[in-house]
């Protein structure tokens, strides 16, 4: 994967950074990106810090709002002067589509058509703009002659409540149905231009998407994943060819409740 470039949106968060390191260690040139410019720098700061001296690939960081077109737009043409994305016609190779968000309002009768567009417009709109302006300049990199990378790679990450939802959670657990969508459309746009395409479906993972209260009782009753675990699936994907796809993968603790009688 030497000399890659990998885009993770809400790469300051604590997925986010177990993802950068993950690709990092595989010399891949990672950039950062999320709402707030402080986070994204300390988590660059940590990856660097923690890099082997071997790894020659650098990291970047860039705040973007990414349920905002203009705000994407300026965002890829911001990744297209970076020094190692010019060199390969401004192209990330790798997009992770990271960046979720939830609220605390949960039951039906709370909700509101602001909190649903504000979840949905993270979660869901965030990740297909994100994957249009990336697949708009692979393709246009496939034409390009004298560069010799062809296709690209978009990894969403998804959820099991797009299969298993849990009570209380219409605004989460419809943005995740949404990626799973959303993906499959991408990858069937994406075949003819050897772009993969493919949702990682995770289960418990300590986020700042929990409250404490959630965070002890689904440690006690069902257990967690490690980040670097659903950064160990992102890596699996992103090693494969361009021409190899894993459509969804499905990662959950094992003492989860996910299948059968539970």
């Amino acid at each position: 994967m030497t000399s890659k470039i990998a885009l993770i949106t809400g790469g300051g968060g604590t997925i986010g950074k177990a993802i950068a390191k993950a690709l990092l260690n595989q010399n891949v040139s990672v950039i950062l990106t999320g709402r707030r410019l402080s986070k994204l720098l300390d988590a660059k700061q940590t990856l660097l810090e923690e890099r082997s001296p071997t790894i020659d690939a650098n990291v970047h960081a860039i705040p973007s709002d990414i349920s905002k077109e203009e705000s994407v737009v300026r965002l890829f043409e911001e990744i297209s002067q970076i020094s190692e994305c010019a060199e390969r016609g401004g192209v990330v190779d790798t997009l992770v589509n990271n960046a979720g968000i939830n609220i605390s309002k949960n039951t039906l009768d709370e909700l509101t058509a602001a909190d649903m567009e504000t979840v949905l417009g993270v979660n869901v709109v965030g990740a297909f703009l994100c994957a249009r302006e990336a697949m708009k300049r692979m393709k246009q990199r496939n034409n390009d002659d004298s560069c010799n990378i062809k296709g690209g790679r978009i990894i969403n990450i998804g959820s099991i409540s797009a299969f298993s939802p849990r009570p209380n959670s219409t605004a989460y657990t419809t943005s995740k149905f949404a990626i799973t969508g959303l993906s499959e459309s991408l990858a069937l746009d994406g075949r003819e231009h050897n772009i993969a395409v493919g949702t990682i479906h995770p289960g418990n993972v300590v986020s700042d998407l929990l409250s404490p209260e959630d965070v002890e009782v689904r440690g006690r009753t069902e257990g967690f994943l490690r980040p670097e675990d659903v950064a160990q699936c992102v890596l699996t994907m992103a090693q494969l060819p361009f021409t190899a796809n894993v459509l969804n993968l499905t990662v959950i603790p094992t003492k989860q409740p996910f299948i059968g009688r539970g």
